[in-house]
């Protein structure tokens, strides 16, 4: 059994809704770099599966469809936020979305969804503490269970069944992971009712039935060899202390698109285009990488450095070249967050923190640096100093670049003094 367009048509046309808006209307982002109000009730209003009780005082976590394909619009590098007047930031396509619009239209499905299954911070995605965990323990267990289940009967909620984790994850789905169900029926894995209910403790609805679609099933069988706890880069990510981290082996997994091509027509599945959307350079077997990275490194508006980089740096060797560009002293500890988010699991560490993965063993090669990606680099765990990277990705116009470390090639504005409140005897 393959595949067909109208197993996927509907996750398509609403992603393309939330970008053509984007595109159109250029709306403000938020502090915290999301849509805005206005612009997530609008968008809402436009979608087959949006909130029915939306308010158009409803934040963006409150719009399960709004916020999944904001999440992933994102992620991709199809939107990104641009500099307006007054110290504002506003959202607008890229090139990459033009570029994704002329796929055919099982190549975007296959691309969305591994961006959703294997990029996305799901506790961002959620605005949800603990999310990480819970959809990790989820989802491998419950593609498990519905392909058991099969797609011809209806599975009924049991409210004695539905607190807690065990061995039968599904009722899990009916009441307290409606936001998971909510994007597998975005993506036409399932379907459900509502039972017309609100969840303890958490104001969304809660489920009656559920049941797989068979184009569902086929999905979940392959998830079932690529296992979301696994693939995803933040739930498969834990802090190890230093005594664990020789115990560590970065095992090579299998490329995550082979297990679905057989479930789309013959030759429908362009997996180089897919990948150059992903990671957005693939250079041929023995090739050399001619990437050159220039990362625009911020304390607020006015005060900003350029550091050009090559593949062959460390983000150690990043956090060096900053230090000295803001006249630092390069003595304490810190991360680099990859997707902007404090705390979040996909990060690179100081070789001194104890924690895993070390940036002096971590080649900017080795992460998915995309062009307009923003990064956090949080310096000094006590006081806190918060530095917000832009990632510029350009390649050579002739010959391959080379020096031997990163280099400062702009500089503009003072740097503020590392130790000034301490200098004048407040610590307020």
């Amino acid at each position: 059994m393959y595949a067909n367009e109208s197993d996927v048509k509907n996750t398509i046309q609403e992603f393309i809704i939330l970008c053509d808006y984007i595109e159109t209307e250029k709306p403000f982002s938020t502090q915290k770099g999301d849509l805005g109000t206005k612009a997530c009730y609008a968008v809402n209003q436009l979608l087959v599966n949006g909130k029915k009780d939306s308010k158009s005082t409803d934040r963006l976590y409150h719009y399960p469809s709004v916020s999944l394909w904001f999440a992933i619009a994102r992620e991709a590098g199809f939107i990104a936020e641009f500099d307006a007047k007054r110290s504002k930031t506003f959202y607008n396509v890229t090139d990459k979305y033009e570029y994704f619009k002329n796929m055919d239209i099982f190549s975007q499905y296959l691309l969305l969804f591994q961006i959703w299954y294997c990029f996305v911070d799901i506790e961002v995605h959620y605005a949800e503490r603990g999310m990480r965990m819970i959809t990790s323990m989820l989802l491998d267990s419950v593609f498990s269970d519905l392909c058991k289940n099969g797609s011809d009967v209806w599975i009924m909620r049991d409210k004695n069944q539905t607190r807690g984790f065990g061995e039968n994850m599904i009722p899990h789905l009916f009441e307290y992971s409606y936001k998971v169900t909510h994007d597998l029926m975005n993506f036409g894995l399932l379907t459900f009712e509502e039972s017309g209910e609100k969840a303890r403790y958490f104001n969304h609805p809660t489920l009656s039935k559920i049941k797989p679609t068979p184009f569902g099933l086929l999905i979940m069988q392959a998830c079932e060899t690529r296992k979301y706890s696994e693939y995803n880069v933040c739930a498969g990510l834990i802090d190890f202390f230093e005594e664990d981290i020789e115990e560590i082996v970065e095992e090579e997994k299998e490329p995550f698109l082979i297990a679905f091509l057989d479930i789309f027509p013959n030759n429908s599945i362009n997996i180089s285009n897919i990948n150059k959307l992903v990671y957005e350079y693939q250079p041929e077997d023995g090739a050399d990488d001619m990437r050159i990275f220039e990362f625009k490194v911020s304390l607020g508006k006015k005060c900003y450095r350029v550091i050009q980089c090559l593949p062959h740096h460390t983000f150690d060797d990043l956090h060096n070249e900053i230090q000295e560009a803001f006249n630092f002293d390069n003595d304490h500890l810190y991360s680099f967050y990859l997707n902007g988010e404090l705390y979040s699991p996909y990060a690179v560490h100081s070789p001194y923190a104890q924690l895993h993965p070390s940036s002096a063993k971590t080649l900017l090669s080795g992460t998915r640096l995309r062009d307009k990606q923003r990064i956090l680099y949080h310096f000094d765990y006590g006081d806190d100093w918060m530095f917000d990277i832009v990632v510029g990705v350009t390649e050579p116009e002739s010959e391959k670049l080379q020096f031997k470390k990163p280099k400062t090639i702009e500089s503009v504005g003072e740097a503020p003094e590392q130790y000034a409140r301490y200098r004048y005897g407040s610590e307020d």
